[in-house]
């Protein structure tokens, strides 16, 4: 069973992404922002003599390899690691053109990483795990293979614990892209890592702040249907509007709205 959901949802994300890897490699919101920031500032303890304070790091479903090229700065290795052919040939092109010599490539999904038990000091993971089919298994896999005192990092939308507001973010979500499985509640994730030894000791609680017309055409939602979201969100309740701070439409129709970003480190014990 668990195979069978990550060959699907290796399917879904490889139909999504591998024709738009030359988009994302030149989102803004990918490239950098602030969850970024974040997880370089939960990746930034530096020892005494000024090495790197990691031997091996793994980046999980890297996208064009952006988390990856910052965790170069902080690790002697690193393996920018996704299930998509496309998006690694953009790691490697990119990575090349910024002498990184220290980028490795790995197809694989998060749900089965071909690594070693312990074998890892970090692992990194940043816009990617709400198209994880299984959240758990992929949580396993980042328990088995980092070694004791190991660290993951992780940043990527969540949901706000409210039941409602939960089903709508997520409904959106999935109505925009096909590959999208779910946006977690803060509350679920820190008792998933909890029940697997890993244990929270830092968090940023975040937004990402996205403009609807740019995010509807990364993945290329029909018009018929980005028009039905578009309504969706100029006709929400004022709850829904403030919960994801969805703004007034320019004269373009375009509008910007957030949601909520969770970036934690947890240590393995």
């Amino acid at each position: 069973m668990t195979q069978d959901r990550e060959q699907t949802g290796g399917t879904l994300a490889q139909q999504m992404f591998g024709p738009q890897a030359g988009v994302y490699a030149q989102s803004k919101v990918h490239i950098s922002d602030d969850s970024l920031e974040s997880v370089q500032k939960l990746t930034a303890p530096i020892t005494a003599n000024g090495a790197a304070p990691y031997r091996w790091a793994v980046d999980i479903g890297t996208g064009a390899g952006f988390t990856a090229f910052a965790m170069a700065e902080v690790s002697e290795n690193v393996v920018a690691s996704d299930i998509t052919q496309p998006m690694l040939r953009q790691v490697r092109r990119i990575s090349g053109e910024r002498g990184l010599p220290n980028v490795g490539l790995a197809q694989n999904a998060a749900e089965s990483l071909p690594f070693a038990s312990g074998s890892l000091d970090l692992i990194t993971c940043r816009k990617a795990a709400h198209h994880f089919r299984d959240f758990e298994a992929a949580l396993d896999e980042a328990q088995r293979t980092l070694r004791p005192g190991g660290s993951l990092v992780m940043a990527d939308t969540v949901a706000p614990e409210d039941d409602a507001l939960a089903k709508w973010q997520n409904d959106v979500e999935l109505r925009r892209d096909f590959s999208h499985v779910e946006d977690r509640k803060i509350s679920v994730i820190r008792q998933l890592l909890a029940d697997r030894g890993l244990e929270v000791v830092g968090w940023e609680n975040e937004r990402v702040y996205l403009w609807f017309n740019d995010w509807v055409m990364r993945t290329k939602v029909p018009e018929e249907e980005a028009q039905a979201l578009r309504r969706e969100f100029q006709e929400a309740s004022h709850e829904l509007k403030q919960a994801f701070q969805v703004g007034e439409p320019e004269e373009d129709g375009d509008f910007l709205f957030s949601f909520p970003v969770w970036v934690f480190r947890a240590v393995k014990g």
